[in-house]
């Protein structure tokens, strides 16, 4: 038996921050064998004893055009170091969590060095740019799917793939205790709660900040007793966006701007009103009714219809085959717009009952003993004996 095992980690967001320590929990127990990590991750990573040898806010740069441009000499310099950290701690295995662009070529230099390479979480290429899966053939040793129509995918492609649920499915409760949440927030029971979820970039506040406000607005005159939630889940986003609601003029709604608190804020929702991306999912996984709106600029609207293959953007829609959630993106995406249909959502209540059938449909689809399924996985790849522990005896899972 090893005495240790080493394993890298590189996560680039809040949310593959989660992920990939919930991972390093079910790993640290699915094995008696002490496991040493090290990488880049966040806080959550740091609390299950990661060591990570740079901040991950510089690979948090998101969304387009010139944030994204200025941000690359940094990435690179990061990327060469990192690199060569990893080689040096020569481990039994190299997990990517996320952050496609970055660790797809991390894991494409580890692999000439001989170190075995994972990859967590599929990029979307069944929705856009389906060419990507060549290089990622190139990079990775075992791809862990989080939707059960990747794992297909890949082996079509002959690509190690597997299915492992999706994490979030495995993390939400299934039935949503509405009230517990609005105790937690300080909300009374009473109230008609919206939940505005704008982004987790800055990007985003500036593309879909001011349209969403003076959504709100309208939403406020005509459906009485509201009150809006803003979460998000970075300091720097949370701040730019508190700037931009106490600077605009004649706010005439309660609202509060909260910070990590942004499940809460999801579960204590009446509606949502949510930008398209992986948050998306997460609204459907609570069973809320909401409405999914996106902006970009015209030029990148352009180049990415040329490689998008899918009919929705939003995730429950593109897994449910139907539009579920009304969609407001590009030219749709307009004050007027947003208001009228959130307004109409909220006064359906056959609608909002539907939707919240066809959630209860995906969440259950989703489903599986994911942070386990994937801990499993990983140390059969690299050949160590898992085992589970289950009421004082461990279960032998190779």
């Amino acid at each position: 038996m090893k005495n240790c095992i080493k394993i890298a980690i590189i996560a680039g967001e809040p949310s593959g921050d989660m992920l990939a320590a919930n991972l390093i929990a079910s790993l640290k127990k699915t094995t008696p064998i002490p496991i040493e990590f090290m990488g880049i991750g966040g806080e959550k990573m740091l609390s299950q004893g990661f060591n990570s040898s740079y901040n991950m806010d510089i690979l948090s740069i998101g969304g387009y055009g010139l944030d994204v441009i200025s941000a690359i000499p940094k990435i690179y310099c990061l990327y060469r170091k990192i690199v060569q950290d990893i080689i040096e701690f020569k481990p039994d295995v190299f997990i990517g969590v996320d952050a496609p662009d970055f660790n797809f070529h991390v894991e494409k230099k580890l692999k000439l060095h001989g170190i075995k390479t994972i990859h967590y979480i599929s990029p979307t290429i069944w929705a856009w740019k389906y060419e990507r899966i060549y290089k990622i053939k190139k990079t990775t040793d075992l791809m862990l799917c989080i939707f059960p129509m990747e794992e297909a995918i890949y082996t079509k492609e002959s690509i190690n793939a597997k299915f492992v649920g999706n994490p979030l499915a495995q993390q939400i409760e299934l039935d949503i205790d509405i009230k517990h949440y609005r105790d937690k927030l300080g909300i009374l029971d009473n109230k008609n709660v919206f939940t505005v979820l704008v982004g987790s970039r800055k990007a985003e506040i500036k593309n879909l900040g001011t349209i969403f406000i003076e959504a709100c607005k309208l939403i406020a005159t005509k459906i009485p007793e509201s009150i809006f939630l803003f979460p998000f889940s970075k300091e720097s986003t949370y701040k730019a966006f508190l700037d931009k609601i106490e600077s605009t003029a004649q706010i005439n709604f309660t609202y509060q701007v909260l910070l990590n608190k942004t499940s809460d804020a999801i579960k204590s929702a009446s509606l949502v009103l949510a930008k398209s991306g992986t948050v998306t999912l997460e609204v459907a996984l609570c069973k809320k009714p909401m409405v999914i709106s996106y902006k970009l600029s015209k030029i990148t609207e352009w180049l990415i219809r040329r490689k998008i293959t899918i009919k929705y953007v939003g995730q429950p829609n593109i897994f449910l085959n139907e539009e579920v959630a009304k969609e407001l993106l590009q030219d749709e995406a307009t004050v007027d717009n947003i208001a009228t249909e959130m307004i109409s959502l909220y006064y359906d209540k056959d609608r909002q009952e539907y939707m919240i059938k066809r959630f209860y449909e995906l969440h259950n689809m989703l489903m599986c003993d994911t942070d386990d399924i994937a801990a499993t996985t990983i140390l059969n790849l690299i050949n160590i004996e898992a085992e589970i522990k289950c009421d004082d005896m461990y279960i032998d899972v190779l």
